[in-house]
């Protein structure tokens, strides 16, 4: 049968040896004979004093170092917290720094789009007052030209100024047919307008002549050393030889022509250039609504949208070949209607196919070969 008071082995952790200290337990005593026992209980009773005050500090000394160890836990909880909470608000910071690193990085293409913009409309402002200087400094070209005449192609010039865009944009837009013209000189510009296909194959070597009806225009860009003629379709083919040609350039010119002059310039083009020879052109595109319904209205002297089927049955019926026909220079993304990802496909297909239809390219491009 066990006794409590004792025990056999020294006990494991601090509350086990309070435990100990606290209810008095001592080692199993050894069996001795008679005179040691008696001895060692004498000892015992003569150190009990010392003894309960070792037993009472030892149990002291015991809830302190529990007091401490509680401490030290409650002290590395808090710190655990703590830097659980520093590392919550450090992923919230970085969730918030990243978000409005995203949100500047598609800042910055919208102002940079903005800044070029203004730039532009500077630009464009700047090469408007040049272009007005210049109209009333050229000297006249046709000595018989009518005042009213000439004051209308002083409008024309300010309608222009303010529809096509700066000289730069139209620049780039004519760079492909600067390309089909590298292999194919010389060129006729017909409606050379201000001139910047002219001053592109100039930059490119390309040999060009340019016509325009405007009297101003041709002024200035002979002012400005372009081979360019007061002329029309189709008088501006008059002095050329058959097949003599090796492009031929109408940018928005054929919505400005009477059907009859529309196709003349398809018969005398047939006329001057040579086999293989090009016949480029482009017009507002009419099967664009967004352009043909009202955008194509806002110049004044537009006669009518011509279809792309229009324009390709008059080249083939005067013996050309269609090289290159597409719709280019896209409305800005945002006229199109939008369409979300959690769209039904059927709407989606629905609004793809109203975008295309109203906003397709802004302008027709339609190449003919000779």
């Amino acid at each position: 049968m066990s006794d409590d008071r004792f025990i056999d082995d020294p006990p494991s952790g601090a509350e086990a040896w309070r435990e100990v200290w606290q209810s008095d337990r001592r080692y199993r005593p050894r069996r001795d004979n008679a005179i040691v026992s008696f001895l060692r209980k004498l000892v015992r009773r003569s150190a009990g004093p010392d003894l309960d005050r070792q037993r009472d500090f030892n149990i002291v000394l015991l809830d302190l170092a529990a007091d401490l160890r509680r401490q030290i836990e409650d002290l590395r909880r808090d710190l655990r917290g703590d830097v659980e909470a520093v590392q919550r608000d450090m992923r919230a910071a970085d969730d918030a720094l990243a978000a409005e690193l995203a949100r500047i990085r598609e800042l910055i293409p919208v102002a940079a789009k903005r800044n070029d913009s203004l730039i532009a409309a500077l630009d464009q402002k700047i090469e408007t007052l040049a272009v007005r200087v210049r109209d009333v400094t050229n000297p006249i070209v046709a000595a018989s030209g009518a005042p009213g005449a000439t004051k209308s192609d002083f409008l024309y010039r300010r309608l222009e100024d303010g529809l096509r865009g700066s000289e730069a944009e139209v620049r780039e837009a004519v760079a492909p047919y600067v390309n089909y013209a590298r292999d194919h000189q010389p060129l006729l510009d017909v409606g050379c307008g201000r001139g910047e296909l002219l001053a592109a194959c100039r930059e490119a070597g390309i040999e060009a002549r340019g016509f325009d009806t405007n009297e101003r225009s041709v002024s200035d860009l002979r002012q400005r050393g372009f081979d360019v003629s007061l002329a029309g379709v189709p008088e501006c083919f008059t002095s050329i030889e058959a097949s003599s040609v090796g492009a031929i350039a109408a940018m928005h010119v054929v919505e400005h022509l009477p059907v009859e002059l529309l196709f003349e310039l398809f018969s005398q083009s047939a006329r001057v250039l040579r086999p293989g020879g090009l016949l480029m052109i482009e017009t507002p595109n009419a099967e664009a609504l967004a352009m043909s319904a009202s955008e194509f209205w806002r110049d004044p002297t537009h006669l009518a949208p011509r279809h792309p089927a229009a324009l390709v049955l008059l080249g083939r019926e005067h013996g050309f070949a269609v090289e290159e026909i597409r719709a280019v220079h896209p409305f800005p993304e945002g006229t199109r209607f939008a369409v979300a990802s959690d769209d039904p496909p059927s709407l989606r297909r629905l609004v793809e196919a109203l975008n295309e239809r109203l906003f397709g390219g802004q302008d027709l491009r339609l190449v003919l070969r000779r």
